[in-house]
Parts: structure tokens; C-alpha cells; sequence
């Protein structure tokens, strides 16, 4: 039978549904791109926020069509949106013929075996993925769950608390995925600062990158998803030396107001992510920080935001993500009095994003003249560029290196290889270069 995948979601979620390819291939089963063309449709769904939500149940309707018109005769959902409203997926959307929450992934084996009515063995593994990043980009997921306990987010009931993998369990899949050709890699959980606390009583993050980068192949190595409080002088020290981490910090502070911090249950303050922060850039030259920031939390006063909008002018962080607070049921926060006005929120969204805007312009004009070396994931839509990343730029989220499609770079650029680039050019947005 031919089934067709659809991804959506973080790359945490990716990480699952490269899984879930790799065992439905290893079964016998026919992957195909186009869904037209598949007899069975699998979603693997978010829903983590009110936005991820909607577009999980409009894919699922979408593909719903499928079923009666073309070659389609199973729908399956997968992932997050599964394990949080199974039960409604069930009841509200009878096309929907097999729901498996993330938290059912160790028994995939004997949930498609009743299904199927027939023996299906093994389980999802770390090491059997079928990558769907861009060559040569592999995710590698060091852990599973949370324990912050935001006030704001729904990770903890949907992926349940922190579960850290072992470095030889980790290891064994980086040598695996290097030996296939795989050079740069992506250290991704719902938080990576925290690794291994749980099971060596301690986070060592740091020795975990030490032993990656000893690995042959590995080239970029890259880390997303870093509390500040648990940036330590070691991790920070391991990232300055090892020549083969990208200097680049994804730190989502959330807010500044140590008022609003508390009412997140964040354990940075103010005082933490300032200091961090100069450390950072005073220990490490041309370290890179992207953050996220919530804006319109409940109780959220103008004063409050105008000091988030003066720290965001102050640190000037290279990225930037911005959110407007989402109602997330299930959360403490959604229960909290002062919720804010739909209206007032995107506004204060708006605000913000006008400030980054010009801060992005100002650092992206300092780059210009300067040569980096860049990995060329792909072609624009339009075909007018070549689309490439430096260590500054994380794959999806980021800015990128744009470099015209022309004779001469056609003949120097091959996508999935790394090359020099000397940027000529900027945007508020994006690098513009050439191949030098």
C-alpha cells in the first residue's frame, strides 16, 4: 500500500515523523509524495498553540477529501493534536480512522497490527529516519518532555516530563547519519540546558557536544532551544573552544519584566538574562542570539511591555521571534484574571516587530564586506537565488544568505555543499552574496 506523509509542526515533531516513514517502509509500505496517490494519508500533527491547532484540523480535512475521491481508503493523525483531543478527533471527525498520540509511540507495533489485522513488529528507533531536512541538515533529538512548567504552555501534558537520552545511545546515532553524508547537526529538545540532569544527576550538555564534535564528518554543529539559567561558564566555554559549534545561542527569554516572568513561572529574572547576555558577547566573538518573546500575557501592563520593547533595543538579539499570546486551555494562564484584548496584543505585536526591524537593519549592514562560509540548502521559489545559511542562520526559523542564480555561480554553487560567500548587499530580512 502507498502512504503519504504530512509534517507539520516543530522540528521536534519532525524528528517523529522521520520515524514514522523509516518503520512504515521497513513494513513494506510504499512512501509517495503526492497524497492523490496514496492509499493511506498519515498527519503527523502539532498542537501546541491555538495557530498550530487550526492548521492541524484544516490538514486533516483537507486530506479528508482524499477519501471517497481518489485512491485514499485510511486516514491516520499522529502526534500532538492526537494525544491532546484524542477523544474529539474521534468523535467530531469520522474520517479520521486511526488516532495514535505521541505518547502511544511505544506500542506503534501492536496499535497497526490490530488495525491491520496482521503481525507487525519492531519500534520506532532514532537511528531508522528517513531525513526530510535539506542534505546535509540532520536534527538530532537529545531529549523528550519538560519539566519548566510554564504557565503558559501545554508541552508537559502533551509530551509528558523530561526524559534525557544516553550520550552513547546519541552518539551511535550521529555516527550513523555521518557515515551517510550528514554534516551538519541540529541539537534540538523542548530544552537542551537541561540534558542529562535526569539521568547523570547533573546537565552536561557540554560533554555531550565534546563527544559529537570528536565524531568523524560532523562539520556544523548547532543547539536550539537554551534556558539562560542553565547556560553555564562550561557550556559557554565548550561552545568558545570547539571549533565546530556554530557560535549561536537560541535563548527564548519570553519577556523582561521580572513581574511577568513570574507569572510565567520562568526561572530566568531581568538580572539573569542581562548578565548572560554580556557574557556571552564578551567571551565569544561574533556569537549569534536568537530569542522569543511573548507578548499580551494576562496582567501584562504598558509599562511592562515598553520595558520589553527597551530591552529588545538594548541587547539587540540577531533574530528575534514574536508571539501574541495564545489562550492555551489546560494552562494556568489561560485562567489568570487581566487577560488582554485580542486587539491590544497584535498591537503591541506590530510595535515590536517595526522595533526588531530596524535593529535587524543595523546588523545586517555591519556584515557587509565580510566573507563567511555558507551551506546552500536550495533554490528560491522564482529561481532567481540560491538560497544558503551561514553559522548565524538555523535552518526554517532564520534570515538567509541569498546568492543570485547567474552563470558563474551556477557553475561554482552545487545545492547541500558548503561554500564561501562575501555578502555584498542587505535587508531588513536577508544577506545578499556572492561566491568569492
Amino acid at each position: 500500500m502507498k502512504v503519504a506523509f504530512v509534517s507539520l509542526g516543530c522540528a521536534k515533531n519532525q524528528v517523529d515523523s522521520e520515524m514514522l516513514i523509516e518503520y512504515f517502509k521497513e513494513q513494506g509500505f510504499e512512501i509517495c509524495v503526492e497524497a492523490e496517490q496514496a492509499e493511506i494519508i498519515a498527519i503527523n500533527t502539532c498542537g501546541f498553540i491555538e495557530s498550530a491547532k487550526k492548521e492541524a484540523i484544516d490538514t486533516i480535512l483537507e486530506m479528508a477529501d482524499y477519501k471517497g475521491k481518489g485512491k485514499c481508503k485510511h486516514l491516520f493523525v499522529f502526534g500532538c493534536l492526537a494525544k491532546r483531543y484524542k477523544n474529539e478527533i474521534i468523535e467530531s471527525m469520522p474520517e479520521v480512522d486511526l488516532v495514535v498520540g505521541v505518547d502511544e509511540y511505544g506500542n506503534i507495533d501492536k496499535i497497526l497490527s490490530n488495525y491491520f489485522e496482521t503481525k507487525i513488529c519492531g519500534n520506532l528507533d532514532f537511528r531508522k529516519r528517513t531525513v526530510i531536512s535539506n542534505f546535509p541538515t540532520c536534527y538530532i533529538r537529545i531529549s523528550d518532555g519538560c519539566e519548566n512548567r510554564c504557565t503558559f504552555c501545554a508541552i508537559p501534558s502533551i509530551r509528558g516530563n523530561f526524559r534525557s537520552r544516553t550520550i552513547e545511545d546519541i552518539i551511535e546515532e550521529v555516527k550513523y547519519f555521518a557515515k551517510e553524508g550528514m554534516e551538519e547537526f541540529v541539537i534540538i529538545s523542548q530544552d537542551t540546558s537541561k540534558y542529562g540532569k535526569d539521568i547523570y544527576g547533573k546537565p552536561c550538555l557540554e560533554k555531550l557536544l565534546r563527544e559529537i564534535s570528536k565524531v568523524e564528518g560532523v562539520k556544523w554543529i548547532r543547539i536550539l532551544y537554551m534556558y539562560l539559567y542553565e547556560v553555564t561558564d562550561e557550556l559557554i566555554a565548550e561552545i568558545k573552544g570547539n571549533d565546530k559549534i556554530c557560535k549561536y545561542f537560541d535563548i527564548p527569554i519570553q519577556h523582561i519584566s521580572n513581574n511577568i516572568l513570574k507569572k510565567m513561572n520562568r526561572k530566568d529574572t531581568k538580572e539573569i538574562i542581562y548578565s548572560k547576555v554580556k557574557k556571552i558577547r564578551e567571551e565569544i566573538n561574533g556569537a549569534v542570539l536568537r530569542t522569543t518573546v511573548i507578548v499580551g500575557f494576562p496582567g501584562e501592563t504598558d509599562s511592562e511591555y515598553l520595558e520589553l520593547l527597551d530591552a529588545i533595543k538594548e541587547l539587540k538579539f540577531e533574530m528575534l521571534g514574536a508571539f501574541a499570546y495564545s489562550e492555551e486551555e489546560g494552562t494556568i494562564a489561560s485562567k489568570m484574571e487581566g487577560q488582554i484584548d485580542e486587539k491590544v496584543r497584535k498591537e503591541r505585536l506590530e510595535k515590536l516587530y517595526e522595533v526588531q526591524k530596524q535593529i535587524s537593519l543595523e546588523i545586517n549592514k555591519k556584515y557587509v564586506g565580510k566573507t563567511f562560509e555558507i551551506l546552500v540548502d536550495d533554490v528560491s521559489e522564482d529561481n532567481e537565488y540560491f538560497v544558503a545559511r551561514s553559522y548565524m542562520n538555523s535552518p526554517d526559523v532564520d534570515s538567509r544568505v541569498l546568492i543570485k542564480i547567474d552563470k558563474e555561480s551556477a557553475e561554482k554553487i552545487m545545492i547541500g555543499e558548503f561554500q564561501n560567500a562575501k555578502i555584498i548587499d542587505y535587508n531588513q530580512y536577508d544577506l545578499y552574496a556572492k561566491v568569492v
